[in-house]
């Protein structure tokens, strides 16, 4: 047994560690790019950028389906198959080419239909390149074979390669379709360097997919959009909104002082992902340890994420004019009401994601997600109107506290809150 378990923690420990290095590519790159970018786009171009990413982001949740928990799963449970992992990759991939298509051709419907949105088309086209990257790169082929090393190093190196035209062809505010393209090259690099690599180490046979097996790869990934496209309504909406009604300048310091947030609560992500096969497999094999180890990793959450709310709160100003200039100032206010988001998003993982959902609360937990995207919806546009940028943040801080007393409350009904309750399960 000692053995056997020896010979998992590596792989574990090489796994947190990979998800560290997603992590740094994800948030800490592009906040070496921000303060040039900045100042050079300006507030208004800048703010212009961070739109044409938000509405990508719905095109992107539609190319990605629920494949990155459906195939993803199916992968894992065929990985030593080298006939099923080539069907399953190459049904799925085929399916997500499909979403491809549909997401070109409704993306250039809406904005050349849109007033607002057809004089940037250039943008939104250099945009799109991001979706395009989100089926090129199979990330949910490699998470499901538990080969995050490899998704982790090729994003370290694409985007930090990305880094170096930025710095030289981006001069001026006109420029702002070029970081988008970009931005969407390196995610598309990445990609095909994935099936380079997945061909040089012969994991699939590529495998024509037959209509049936489309499909099917269709009918088992929609069984879990809808909770996707839940999470993506209250997280996605606030920022469309505010760039919606109050203008690129305002969603230029939400996006500012969201991106000092994100990178602040990206810290906890590699220990959400590690903490969660544990607790899964603890809860149902030995509820007394799942509790202490709970425990335990609440009081971490508590420590790294106060300090990070903390830290935002206190240097608010200071970052904001470090990494924005002087012409986003008023981000800093934006940032003081986003600040909180740490603790408060921490609290809400280790209460549904490392207790509701291994023990089973998948129902409730769908249902907390859905209020919060019917609550973000009813109160964005009063307070984008009210307040622009500090009424989005205003919003999310709202949004994110229902979502973490609401789990609160139910748990605490059922007595998990309690030593002896986990005993019991």
């Amino acid at each position: 047994m000692m053995n056997q378990r020896d010979a998992r923690l590596p792989r574990l420990r090489t796994n947190i560690a990979a998800m560290g290095l997603v992590q740094i590519s994800n948030y800490v790159i592009p906040l070496v790019t921000l303060p040039y970018l900045t100042r050079v786009l300006g507030a208004e171009s800048f703010g212009k950028v961070a739109f044409a990413q938000v509405v990508m982001t719905y095109f992107a949740l539609l190319v990605d389906y629920g494949f990155s928990l459906s195939a993803t799963r199916k992968v894992a449970a065929h990985r030593a198959d080298l006939a099923a992992l080539s069907r399953i990759f190459s049904a799925t991939w085929a399916a997500q080419w499909v979403l491809v298509l549909v997401a070109a051709l409704l993306a250039a419907i809406i904005v050349m239909a849109t007033d607002r949105l057809r004089s940037d088309a250039v943008i939104y086209a250099a945009a799109f390149t991001t979706v395009v990257a989100t089926a090129l790169f199979p990330v949910w082929f490699l998470q499901g074979l538990e080969r995050l090393q490899v998704v982790a190093m090729l994003q370290l190196v694409t985007r930090t390669v990305a880094l170096i035209p930025i710095f030289l062809f981006v001069r001026q505010a006109d420029d702002a379709a070029l970081v988008l393209l970009i931005q969407g090259s390196a995610g598309m690099l990445a990609g095909i360097l994935s099936l380079l690599w997945m061909r040089r180490q012969a994991i699939i046979a590529w495998h024509p997919p037959s209509l049936k097996e489309i499909g099917e790869s269709f009918r088992e990934g929609g069984t879990l959009f809808g909770s996707r496209v839940a999470i993506s309504l209250y997280t996605t909406l606030i920022p469309l909104m505010l760039g919606w009604v109050a203008g690129p300048v305002a969603l230029a310091y939400f996006n500012l002082a969201d991106k000092l947030r994100a990178a602040a609560q990206s810290l906890l992500t590699p220990l959400s992902q590690a903490l969660f096969p544990r607790m899964s497999h603890l809860v149902g094999n030995d509820g007394e340890s799942a509790y202490a180890l709970i425990k335990r990793s609440t009081l971490a959450v508590v420590a790294l994420a106060g300090s990070s709310s903390i830290a935002l709160w206190v240097f608010s100003d200071w970052l904001v004019v470090l990494l924005g200039g002087v012409e986003f100032a008023p981000a800093a206010q934006v940032l003081r009401w986003l600040s909180p988001l740490p603790i408060v998003i921490g609290l809400s993982n280790v209460l549904g994601v490392q207790i509701m959902l291994p023990h089973g609360f998948n129902r409730a937990f769908n249902a907390i997600l859905s209020s919060a995207a019917i609550l973000s919806m009813m109160l964005i546009w009063p307070m984008t109107q009210h307040a622009g940028a500090t009424g989005a943040a205003q919003t999310m801080l709202m949004v994110e506290v229902w979502v973490t007393l609401s789990m609160a409350v139910l748990l605490w009904h059922q007595g998990y809150f309690s030593a002896q309750r986990w005993r019991n399960s």
